[in-house]
């Protein structure tokens, strides 16, 4: 009976390791240690990855064989406290029907339910401050993966050549995307870090030292504007005014009014801190898109079909190929028009007021705190990356886990012993898990 108990949560929680370190690159970074071809950056994204491919059908069948198994579907709650991201996720599904490119469309957007499934089955088995501890360790592992990775194989941990180079990347095949999502995994372990857990602490080191390295002020800003809106909310929680709905309210006007305040003057900021005030000419390329985004404002060209389209050739003659906007919201209009930049905001907004709730309503504070600031970093870095919703990103991995709600409670069973079972008296129950096993 113990046996067969502790299979099942072994096999979860190696299942949870298998698909996170798939998401955060690891594997994707070994695969392409292996890669041999000669196809080109265009054509590389065209034609997928079959590593990639098979492990992505794993991380939505095995989940949705477990929410079918656990009736998920079956419960009004499941699509009451989901209902914007369905609906985003239903806008993304009809933009295949007018796609430029039907079935490339239906692979993305089956890579992307595998990421919103997989991060269903993280959010429905495990508690919030499990995943905030789990993600944040593992991200900080890859990082220290990384710099040890710098010292054996410089060459393939930084960047030679170009504007970037002598910019630290790890396992990441961009520094961006390397640095911020190292910047979330010190947000997450914000919560652990103020308790003094000395793994948060280390594993948060790492991420800090490759964010050093990578120079991404991306990264850093997103660390500095998380620690103080994690301090400023955790302040209002000691002195209970989250307890208060009209002065919890009041605080975070204040707050927003702050933030747009900064965003009203950010090209200022960048000079200030001598950074380029075109975002490193990503002003210029939305420039460029604005005329293909208004020739299909209303319903975009499908999803992921854009950059494959015969309007994006315009594009790439005088750019290049990029294979993205570099700005979530741009992505989404190209993807789906208004309509679904509409859809994408309203789930934006969702999973921070369920977070902004939970806060309120003084569950677990601390940790839903760290959850709303991140899910405001995501809106905010959306701006000027392709964040959500990119389901080769794994900051996608980290709002989707955040964004999901399930009516479930994550009880701690007993394990039943041999001499347990023969003091139980007959016709008493077992508990939930060993009954299963």
């Amino acid at each position: 009976m113990n046996t067969l108990e502790v299979r099942y949560s072994t096999l979860r929680n190696a299942f949870t390791l298998f698909g996170v370190l798939f998401y955060i690159q690891v594997i994707g970074f070994f695969s392409g240690l292996a890669d041999t071809s000669n196809l080109d950056a265009a054509e590389k994204d065209l034609e997928g990855n079959a590593v990639n491919q098979i492990c992505g059908l794993i991380t939505l069948l095995v989940p949705l064989f477990f929410f079918i198994r656990n009736k998920v579907f079956l419960s009004k709650s499941f699509y009451r406290n989901n209902v914007f991201l369905l609906v985003f996720m239903l806008c993304l599904a009809v933009s295949i029907s007018w796609s430029h490119d039907p079935m490339l469309s239906f692979k993305r957007f089956v890579a992307l339910i595998s990421v919103v499934f997989f991060a269903g089955f993280i959010a429905y088995n495990y508690s919030l401050e499990k995943i905030a501890f789990m993600l944040g360790c593992l991200i900080g592992a890859a990082a220290l993966f990384g710099l040890i990775l710098a010292l054996v194989r410089p060459d393939v941990a930084f960047i030679y050549g170009g504007v970037r180079e002598g910019a630290f990347k790890g396992i990441f095949p961009d520094k961006n995307a390397g640095a911020r999502i190292n910047a979330i995994a010190i947000l997450l372990l914000l919560p652990m870090i103020r308790q003094g857990n000395p793994r948060a602490i280390i594993c948060s080191l790492f991420s800090l030292i490759a964010i050093a390295l990578a120079q991404s002020a991306t990264a850093t800003a997103l660390i500095i504007a998380g620690t103080v809106s994690y301090w400023y909310f955790l302040t209002l929680i000691r002195l209970h005014i989250n307890r208060s709905w009209p002065a919890f309210l009041g605080t975070t006007i204040v707050y927003l009014l702050i933030c747009l305040f900064l965003y009203g003057n950010y090209t200022l900021l960048l000079e200030l801190t001598g950074r380029d005030p075109s975002l490193t000419d990503r002003t210029l390329i939305w420039g460029l898109l604005t005329p293909l985004i208004d020739a299909e404002f209303l319903k975009g060209y499908g999803f992921g079909a854009f950059w494959s389209s015969p309007s994006a050739e315009v594009f790439i003659s005088r750019w290049g190929y990029i294979g993205n906007a570099h700005n979530g919201y741009i992505e989404t209009l190209l993807n789906g028009g208004i309509v679904q930049l509409i859809a994408l905001l309203l789930m934006l907004v969702e999973a921070l007021l369920k977070h902004y709730r939970a806060v309120m309503a003084d569950q677990s504070a601390r940790f839903h705190v760290s959850a709303m600031v991140i899910v405001g970093s995501f809106m905010l870095t959306n701006y000027v990356a392709y964040v959500v919703p990119n389901y080769r990103s794994a900051e996608f991995l980290v709002f989707c886990v955040l964004a999901l709600s399930f009516r479930h409670h994550h009880a701690k069973y007993p394990v039943l012993s041999a001499a347990t079972l023969r003091q139980r008296p007959s016709g008493e129950a077992l508990p939930r898990d060993s009954a299963k096993a």
